[in-house]
């Protein structure tokens, strides 16, 4: 195949484009349908679902026939565009990842949907997609746009800029014949056992909520409300019932989507990349380039953590084709804390695990337990006030909340060795970040007049700038440790 030649996507894609409009017009059809039937004839059930399937599959036609991709002169060209042509040109280096995917329908047939990522692009959105390549095609562009890119810059430091080109003829001996090294993969058990710990109960709940806001004109809310109250006025354990019965579905619901999604999870490294793979009725594979890790998260949740339980992150400078933080990427969904070294080991050896953490002093411990308290004290009073006798149990939360703000500061922490600092903290769910020295945008120190009172302070450090940053943070240290963790930032090798 040569990739300076036009082509077109696979024939699936003309199939896979139309399911997609028809669904995303599902639902104001159905609006149209139901407004049109106060006021046209009952032909109108008929042609207007009629007359849009009819257009999509037209369009969708014309569309897949002129949609070409092809590279040259170090760019992904695609021209597209069924009323007016579009053309759009996609330098390689601007390139920051290629995400490849299979739907139920790429699986039929054997292609793969491909997502191009680029530089300034807003995160986690693709530049490009190319909804059904073969997966030849797809492996030898991921190879031609990196081999490319890498010869560019070879290039650049011997030639002037204006001298530099790059060939982009095809090699069929790549990742093919690279040899498989599978560090980490997870079997049925240990997939249940992410969907059962995952949560996104309330995730399921707000979709639903969103979903329903779409009829607000033709639900009867009013209606609803008053047998509500109705409902409610039966008594309180009734309602109590359904609630509880409502959050047990959608649970059941987002365990369901998480055993989906994790399905066939594994993480191989191939060359000078991570390679994660997953998911059941949607394959999704993400190449990682190892150069583009900026640091490494492990959390722990609450019920994780009983079992001894973590999960595994990296952080990504390319941003994010999956679920997760900003510019982060799960790597093992869930683990056996002791096995996370020799993973990070096998992956990313520059990385070391095994590390002291110094815990913050002692006379910080009453500002974590008293931290909760800011933010709860004053609502929590006036709900047991308005709803005593029973209310009053309320305060209890008072104490829970002080105990999480105690093991917060049992969790919390700090490590460095030569290259590599480490920061752990806690909310209700314990948060190691590992981040090498070299790869630290920023570091910050900061005192309020509290804390300067008992010689304690904030740190923080961030390795990727961005909405919110991706970094760690640890409060109430004190300040000859946080002094220590500036120093060794500013050190340099001269020094």
């Amino acid at each position: 195949m040569k990739m300076s030649e036009k082509k077109r996507l696979h024939p699936i894609s003309v199939i896979a484009n139309i399911l997609k409009q028809l669904k995303d017009a599902f639902l104001p059809l159905i609006l149209v349908i139901i407004i049109g039937n106060k006021t046209v004839s009952s032909m109108w059930d008929i042609t207007v679902p009629l007359a849009v399937v009819v257009y999509t599959i037209v369009i969708g036609i014309v569309s897949w026939l002129r949609f070409t991709y092809w590279l040259e002169e170090g760019e992904l060209r695609i021209e597209y565009g069924v009323f007016v042509r579009k053309k759009r040109y996609i330098p390689f280096e601007r390139i920051q990842g290629i995400s490849i995917s299979e739907g139920f329908l790429q699986r039929m047939v054997g292609v793969v949907k491909v997502n191009v990522e680029t530089a300034g692009h807003q995160p986690g959105e693709a530049e490009a997609v190319l909804t059904a390549v073969t997966r030849k095609e797809a492996k030898q562009l991921q190879r031609l746009i990196q081999k490319s890119k890498e010869k560019t810059e070879e290039i650049a430091e011997i030639l002037p800029r204006e001298e530099s080109t790059a060939s982009f003829l095809p090699n069929d001996q790549g990742l093919e014949q690279e040899e498989k090294n599978i560090i980490f993969s997870m079997n049925f058990w240990e997939i249940f056992q992410v969907a059962l710990t995952s949560g996104g109960a309330f995730g399921v709940i707000s979709a639903i909520f969103l979903f329903a806001t779409q009829f607000d004109e033709l639900i009867p809310y009013e209606k609803l409300y008053k047998d509500a109250q109705t409902f409610i006025a039966h008594g309180v354990f009734y309602t109590a019932v359904v609630i509880l019965l409502i959050f047990i579905a959608a649970y059941i619901i987002s365990v369901i989507q998480n055993m989906l999604r994790y399905a066939f999870f594994t993480v191989e490294k191939i060359g000078e990349n991570i390679i994660i793979s997953r998911g059941l009725l949607e394959r999704k594979k993400i190449a990682i380039p190892i150069e583009r890790v900026q640091g490494i998260v492990i959390k722990e949740n609450i019920i994780r953590r009983w079992f001894g339980y973590a999960s595994v992150y990296v952080i990504h400078a390319g941003g994010a084709f999956n679920e997760g933080d900003h510019g982060s990427i799960v790597l093992c969904p869930l683990i056996k804390k002791e096995r996370i070294a020799s993973v990070i080991l096998s992956c990313l050896p520059e990385y070391s695990l095994n590390l002291k953490f110094i815990a913050p002093p002692k006379r910080a411990c009453i500002r974590y337990m008293l931290r909760p308290l800011y933010v709860l004290l004053f609502p929590v009073c006036i709900a047991a006030f308005w709803l005593r006798p029973w209310g009053l149990l309320l305060l209890l939360l008072l104490s829970i909340a002080s105990y999480f703000g105690y093991l917060s500061y049992q969790d919390a922490g700090w490590a460095i060795s030569n290259h590599q600092l480490a920061l752990r903290s806690r909310l209700l769910s314990v948060r190691t970040v590992y981040m090498l020295k070299n790869r630290i945008q920023s570091m910050e120190a900061s005192c309020n007049w509290f804390q300067q009172r008992q010689r304690l302070g904030t740190i923080m450090a961030t390795v990727m700038s961005g909405t919110g940053g991706a970094g760690g943070k640890v409060v109430d240290l004190d300040q000859k440790d946080i002094q220590t963790i500036y120093t060794w930032f500013k050190r340099t090798k001269g020094n």
